[in-house]
């Protein structure tokens, strides 16, 4: 299966997708270019919104280098969120693996690509009621596409995903409102 028709398939919440991703030994490279697209994407929209990406105010290599942090947050929170995940689905008796839920975690980040413009237009300071709707829906669907692969990698029913994700959720909520 070739990238565009495993993202599809993952796109497409299919489950099964993820198990075929892990026999075909191309895991890791989707899971890289995901997270990577994921950290571009926010970058670029971020210099986008600040007005800067077309700019000469700042040179070609302080773009480069923006859009290279970008990654690596990208990466972090990759990292994290695959941590804060496993730890919760192994509480509800899933798999003791790290690396399937990290990867497919990682393959998943490709639900997350819609939020990042909306994301960096909000940081930028455009406000409304449709951008918030937007950043709602496409949270929701992200949170969807990464709950699918995090219970294939966790192989938890579907009830048991649900509470480990929820918990998830209040969890990384709590600690983003008590850093933010």
């Amino acid at each position: 299966m070739n990238y565009f028709a495993a993202m599809q398939s993952v796109l497409r919440l299919d489950e099964s997708v993820y198990p075929e991703i892990m026999i075909s030994g191309r895991f890791v490279r989707y899971c890289i270019i995901n997270v990577l697209m994921l950290g571009f994407i926010h970058a670029l929209f971020s210099l986008h919104f600040e007005g800067l990406l077309w700019s000469d105010d700042v040179a070609v290599m302080g773009k480069v280098f923006f859009a290279g942090a970008g990654a690596g947050v990208a990466f972090l929170m990759h990292a994290g969120g695959a941590l804060f995940l496993w730890v919760f689905t192994r509480g509800a008796g899933g798999r003791t693996e790290f690396f399937p839920v990290y990867f497919n975690f990682g393959i998943s980040c490709i639900g997350l690509w819609p939020i990042a413009p909306v994301l960096s237009a909000i940081q930028a300071g455009f406000r409304g009621p449709g951008l918030y709707l937007l950043l709602v829906l496409f949270s929701l669907y992200g949170l969807l596409v990464i709950f699918f692969g995090a219970k294939s990698a966790s192989q938890l029913s579907t009830i048991r995903m649900t509470a480990a994700m929820v918990v998830c959720i209040i969890v990384v909520g709590s600690l983003l409102y008590l850093w933010l």
